[in-house]
């Protein structure tokens, strides 16, 4: 989306500890310095701000890192679903939410997010 819109901007996690971090770290610096299947790391280092996650502690109650903890489950459940890894029904807010988030997919004619390969909904 970055990409797309010529834009360039920050990625920010939560710090879960201290082993936790480090694999984020590296997973990160990974991607940014060797891209994935979907981008290559120039498309990464153009669309990001920095080669470092910046990581903040819950008590900062960073208003876009509580949005992604209230979105993250949800939309998790909704893919997995798709995918038929569970059976579960989404619960009622749940399948609200999603059925909100939906359109802001970014999504091939497959119906795919791109980049990801995952139909969520």
């Amino acid at each position: 989306w970055l990409l797309s819109n010529e834009l360039i901007g920050d990625v920010t996690a939560e710090s879960r500890g201290k082993e936790e971090d480090l694999q984020l770290k590296n997973a990160y610096k990974n991607v940014y310095q060797s891209g994935t299947n979907s981008l290559s790391h120039n498309d990464y280092q153009r669309a990001l701000t920095s080669k470092d996650i910046k990581l903040q502690p819950k008590r900062a109650c960073i208003a876009g890192l509580e949005l992604a903890d209230i979105l993250a489950h949800p939309i998790k459940t909704a893919c997995l679903k798709a995918k038929g890894l569970i059976t579960e029904p989404l619960a009622p807010f749940a399948e609200r939410l999603c059925n909100a988030a939906h359109p802001k997919f970014h999504t091939g004619t497959n119906g795919a997010i791109e980049n990801t390969g995952w139909s969520c909904f």
